[in-house]
């Protein structure tokens, strides 16, 4: 495929070839990693589970784990960055806890928890999950 000339380009090719170089370089409304890929899946009534990207940004992850329990007055969040790894069910057993990157609790009483592996989000500034 050959590529013409900027000054032959046309306004309409000039977006996609821009959206393109920005979605690669990482910035972008849906890139990879971000919070707004999320999908939640509902495992028991308000609770669910997410995969995360490895190299996801905290605080932007944060905000939307809050944000998808914001209309429930209560609802547990549980992440992993392997899908393989994520429960299907409730309760999770060892094996999902010792893979598990992030945990969110919003409480009925307003009051709420996150919790991250530590060693996987150094960047986390919630309290670290607890390793066996």
């Amino acid at each position: 495929m050959r590529i013409q000339p900027a000054a032959k380009r046309s306004k309409a090719t000039l977006a996609v070839l821009l959206g393109a170089t920005l979605l690669l370089a990482g910035c972008g409304g849906n890139k990879a990693g971000g919070a707004s890929d999320l999908a939640f899946t509902e495992i028991s009534p308000d609770v669910f589970t997410v995969v995360i990207d490895p190299k996801a940004d905290v605080p932007k992850t944060e905000a939307a784990l809050r944000k998808h329990c914001d209309a429930r007055s209560s609802c547990t969040i549980y992440g992993w960055t392997d899908a393989a790894a994520a429960a299907r069910a409730v309760p999770l057993d060892d094996a999902h806890y010792a893979s598990l990157a992030v945990r969110y609790v919003a409480h009925a009483v307003g009051t709420d928890d996150m919790m991250w592996d530590c060693l996987r989000f150094p960047a986390a500034r919630a309290p670290c999950l607890p390793k066996a």
